[in-house]
Formats: C-alpha cells, structure tokens, sequence
C-alpha cells in the first residue's frame, strides 16, 4: 500500500489565492449587499402589513354594517337581490361580468366633476 506515486499533489495556501485584502473588500461588498436587501425587505414587509391591516379594518367595518342591517351575508342584501333579478338574471352571468367588472382605469385625479377626461 505504500507505493510512491509518480505525482506530488500538493495544496496552495489560500494567500495565493486570495489575499487578506481582497478577502476583506469582498466581504465588505457582500455585507453592504445583505444589508441593503435586508432593509429593502422589511420596508416592503412594513408596507405590505400597513396595506394588509387597512383591508382588514374595511371589512370589519363592512361586516359591522351587515349586522346593524341584519344581514347575514352580503349577497343576501336586498339592493344585491334586486340588481340580480332585474338586470343580472344571476350572479356571474355574462350580463353581470359586463355590469359589474371594470375594464379600464383612469386616474381618478384627471376626472372633472362630470367624470370627463381632461389633459
């Protein structure tokens, strides 16, 4: 088992590789990276939750007024039951998707007050 092999292998030391400063300038880069992305992140995280805790208080304030109203669902509304029975025939009829679904957005900031388009 001890044969002496025809080649040598032998390791560089990592200075030849790659020197102290270097090594300490790439990880000065990849540190400033990480920390700039790891801001990024939670910033878009705190916006996410703002946006998040806004939906939420909109539909508790839609389901407090279900309830004063005695509604137990809101397709149960009678303005809902009306808008079915005398336009709609029922709920995702094609006559509804074309009612109830927008398919272009404007700005609202340039509407006028007679909601026509201006500059």
């Amino acid at each position: 088992m001890s044969e002496k092999l025809p080649f040598q292998y032998e390791e560089k030391p990592a200075s030849l590789l790659i020197s102290r400063r270097t090594f300490l300038k790439i990880t000065g880069i990849l540190t400033s990276v990480l920390a700039i992305g790891a801001y990024t992140v939670t910033d878009f995280v705190k916006k996410r939750n703002k946006y998040i805790k806004m939906r939420q208080k909109g539909l508790y304030k839609d389901d407090l007024r279900c309830q004063r109203n005695n509604l137990p669902a809101s397709h149960l509304n009678p303005t809902v039951e009306k808008f079915y029975r005398d336009f709609a025939e029922h709920p995702l009829s094609e006559t509804a998707h074309h009612l109830l679904h927008t398919h272009h957005y404007y700005v609202r900031g340039k509407l006028n007050m007679k909601g026509e388009r201006h500059g």
